[in-house]
């Protein structure tokens, strides 16, 4: 939940003054004044975001594999090639990557995602080609070895345990991912299964690296202060030699499971939890609206003290100890966004998932204030535009969204099609997506002893 100031004039206020910040800094922070987009010859995309106000520059590679690319027998695959990556090179030895860019006084790290893998490192601008040089070295030239391979996984297994099997929240997300959507898309966890990790070979990790890594498949996006021309003479240089070729990729046939589902488990909690996990519909142009909307709609629920949730179920009739909700606004496959509850003490699970859904039913009625909208659509203003201080995030932004094939020009547009939305647009995407037969409710209770 957001933590922000019960007070009603100062939201009237705040409102006031991001509608002046949207006004006088749109022209700084509009994508299209600042970048450049080409591709080379052999298909490598090139996003070049200038930011010129300190001397820090980011380097991004992107890569379009993740988890739901995979299928059953190589789940975690792509996370497990990540770790792989720091493993050395025709060039750089193990772990060298690393320590160049720390002793460059910079920072590096990567991530997977279930659309995308991506690689960065954040230095100062002097220091920018060293990293084109080293990442462009590491598309081509890994070396992946056996022994490697066979530390990594247990590293990978030990991740698992501790983020997913030790964490009752993660687990009982991944069931809900599992039975909405089978070993397809989004129901393939990132980490992997433990069985599918026990029996993956170096084969299949170098027909990954060969099949995806490929420069027809990647995104490099440099955002900060940066020379466009050396820049670019440097993207040349060392990526134009690389000539890997990508096989075409067909994702497998999606499916969701839209009727009532219970789960019911034990498990190492202190208070009880519920989750209400909802049908996210793959995000599309013609249904972006839709997708802002729901954004509002959850974050007029659960978004911060003021929020429904907030009021009437856990101060007025204090039924939960705390409300939150997992969304995500772009998904490139079918997703779920996920209600949740920590119940208090004497509330019975039913009670909480019908007060929740109650709520819902008295905004379908009675419909959204003034105030509310003000309050909503400027809590979601704030974060874009403070957000936006980051260079990382600026390029974790970019990255998202070219990989998930919606392209970065969606940011220009994003605060003006916030403000389109209406009050019934809210109400409709309530009625259509908040549906009392269409959804997987999931209690996880203490052990009994």
């Amino acid at each position: 939940m957001y933590k922000i100031i019960k007070n009603n004039n100062f939201f009237k206020f705040i409102f006031i003054f991001i509608a002046c910040i949207h006004f006088n800094a749109d022209a700084s922070i509009k994508f299209s004044d600042r970048i450049e987009e080409y591709y080379l010859d052999n298909g490598l995309k090139v996003i070049l975001l200038e930011d010129k106000r300190g001397p820090a520059v980011v380097s991004s590679t992107w890569y379009k594999v993740g988890s739901s690319y995979e299928h059953e027998g190589i789940t975690g695959i792509s996370h497990l090639l990540e770790h792989m990556m720091f493993k050395g090179t025709k060039n750089y030895k193990a772990g060298e990557f690393s320590k160049i860019i720390k002793g460059l006084g910079g920072s590096e790290n990567a991530f997977t995602g279930r659309d995308f893998t991506g690689y960065y490192q954040k230095v100062h601008k002097d220091h920018l080609e060293k990293c084109i040089k080293m990442e462009s070295d590491r598309m081509v030239n890994l070396l992946l070895n056996k022994e490697e391979l066979t530390t990594e996984l247990e590293v990978v297994k030990e991740e698992r345990r501790l983020r997913t099997e030790d964490n009752p929240i993660a687990l009982a997300f991944e069931q809900i991912l599992l039975q909405s959507f089978g070993y397809y898309g989004y129901g393939i966890p990132i980490v992997g299964t433990n069985n599918d990790l026990n029996n993956i070979t170096i084969d299949d990790v170098q027909s990954w690296y060969d099949r995806y890594y490929t420069p027809k498949n990647a995104i490099l996006i440099i955002a900060g202060n940066f020379d466009r021309e050396k820049t670019k003479y440097w993207v040349e240089k060392y990526y134009s030699k690389i000539h890997k070729l990508s096989d075409s990729y067909t994702s497998n046939k999606i499916r969701h499971k839209t009727t009532y589902n219970n789960i019911h488990k034990f498990s190492r909690v202190s208070e009880t939890i519920i989750l209400m996990s909802f049908l996210n519909p793959k995000y599309t142009k013609n249904n972006k609206m839709d997708h802002y909307a729901l954004g509002l709609l959850l974050e007029l629920m659960d978004g911060g003290y003021s929020s429904r949730f907030t009021k009437n179920i856990v101060d007025e009739k204090k039924l939960a100890l705390e409300t939150f909700i997992s969304y995500e606004s772009y998904p490139k496959e079918n997703n779920i966004f996920t209600i949740g509850g920590t119940l208090r003490q004497g509330t019975e699970p039913k009670v909480l998932q019908d007060a929740i859904l109650n709520e819902f039913n008295k905004l379908i009625k009675n419909g959204i204030t003034d105030e509310e909208m003000i309050q909503i659509k400027s809590r979601l203003v704030a974060e874009n535009i403070y957000k936006f201080d980051s260079l990382f995030y600026q390029a974790m932004n970019v990255g998202t969204l070219e990989t998930k094939n919606i392209g970065w020009k969606t940011i220009d547009e994003y605060l003006d099609d916030i403000d389109k939305i209406t009050k019934e647009d809210i109400i409709e995407v309530a009625r259509k997506y908040i549906t009392s037969n269409k959804f997987i409710f999931t209690i996880i209770e203490p052990e009994k002893i």
